[in-house]
C-alpha cells in the first residue's frame, strides 16, 4: 500500500493535527518516533475521511484522543500507531495485508487484536464472559487491552451522545470488566477515570430509578416476558434519566404505562403468530 495522502479536511493551513500528541509525548517520552506516528495518523485519516462520531466530530478526533491517551502513559511507538489505526479494519475498506505492508507484522497484529478485542463489551454478554474474551484476546500482547483501555476511556469520556440506555449499558460494563483489567495493569489514572465516569453514570439512572415516575415504569415491567425486563427497565429509566423537568418526566411515565400492555401482548406472542403489518 503507498502512502495515501492526508485529507484536506483534516488539516488547515499551518495546523498540525497530531502537534498535540507529539507534545504529550515530548514530556513523557522524548525519543518517540514522530515521523512513524504522522504517518500513521494520515493513514488513518485517509481511511476515516467523511466519516463522523455521534457528536458530529470528524472520526479520526477518537483515534487521535485515544493515542493521546496511551501518550500519557508512556505507550511505545507501535501501541501508538496500533491506536491511531485501531478502527481502519472495522470501520473502512482498509485491510490487514495493507497495513502489514505499511506498517509491518507487529503493528498489523496490534490493530487486528483491537478489533477482536473491541467487538467484547457491546453487547449483552454476561460479565464473566466478557472477563474471559478480554483475557484471552489480550493474553498474546498485553497492549491489546491497553488500547482497549483507552478506547473506552475516551467513549466514556464522550458517552453524553449516546441513549441513555447505552450509556447504562457501557457504564456497568465499564466496572464490571474493564475497570479490573485496567488495576490489573496498575494503569491507576485509567482506572481512577473509568471508575468515576461509569459511577457518575450509574449513580444519575439510580436517583432516576428512586423517583416516583421511576418507581413505577421499574415495577410495570413485571407485565413483560423475565427475559427481556433488565433491557426495557434500563432503557425507560435511561430516557427518564435525561428529562430535567418533573413534568416531562411524569409525561413520559404516563405514555410508557398507557403503551406497556400493547408491548406485553406484542413480546408474549409467539413469532410465528405475529400479524404482519
Amino acid at each position: 500500500m503507498s502512502r495515501p495522502p492526508s485529507p484536506p479536511a483534516a488539516r488547515g493551513v499551518g495546523e498540525d493535527p497530531v502537534a498535540g500528541l507529539l507534545q504529550v509525548l515530548a514530556g513523557t517520552r522524548p525519543g518517540a518516533d514522530a515521523g512513524l506516528i504522522k504517518r500513521a495518523y494520515d493513514v488513518a485519516a485517509y481511511w476515516h475521511q467523511g466519516q463522523k462520531r455521534k457528536s458530529g466530530d470528524p472520526y479520526i478526533s477518537h483515534p487521535l484522543a485515544v493515542a493521546t491517551i496511551l501518550a500519557e502513559i508512556g505507550a511505545d511507538d507501535q501501541t501508538l500507531c496500533a491506536a491511531l489505526l485501531h478502527d481502519t479494519l472495522e470501520d473502512t475498506c482498509c485491510t490487514l495485508a495493507a497495513l502489514d505492508t505499511e506498517f509491518g507484522a507487529e503493528i498489523a497484529g496490534l490493530v487486528a487484536g483491537a478489533m477482536t478485542l473491541g467487538a467484547v463489551p457491546d453487547s449483552d454478554t454476561a460479565p464473566a464472559d466478557i472477563d474471559d474474551a478480554l483475557s484471552a484476546a489480550a493474553s498474546g500482547d498485553a497492549r491489546i487491552l491497553v488500547i482497549k483501555l483507552a478506547d473506552r476511556l475516551h467513549n466514556m469520556r464522550t458517552r453524553r451522545h449516546l441513549p441513555p440506555a447505552a450509556q447504562v449499558q457501557k457504564s456497568r460494563q465499564t466496572l464490571e470488566a474493564l475497570v479490573p483489567a485496567a488495576r490489573t495493569l496498575r494503569l491507576d489514572t485509567i482506572t481512577s477515570e473509568l471508575e468515576n465516569l461509569a459511577s457518575d453514570t450509574l449513580r444519575r439512572y439510580g436517583q432516576c430509578a428512586a423517583t416516583a415516575s421511576g418507581r413505577v415504569l421499574a415495577v410495570t415491567t413485571v407485565l413483560l416476558p423475565a427475559a427481556v425486563r433488565p433491557r426495557w427497565r434500563e432503557e425507560w429509566l435511561g430516557e427518564l434519566s435525561v428529562l430535567p423537568a418533573r413534568r416531562e418526566r411524569i409525561t413520559f411515565a404516563v405514555q410508557t404505562l398507557l403503551g406497556i400492555a400493547r408491548l406485553a401482548v406484542t413480546l408474549y406472542r409467539p413469532a410465528g403468530n405475529k400479524r404482519r403489518p
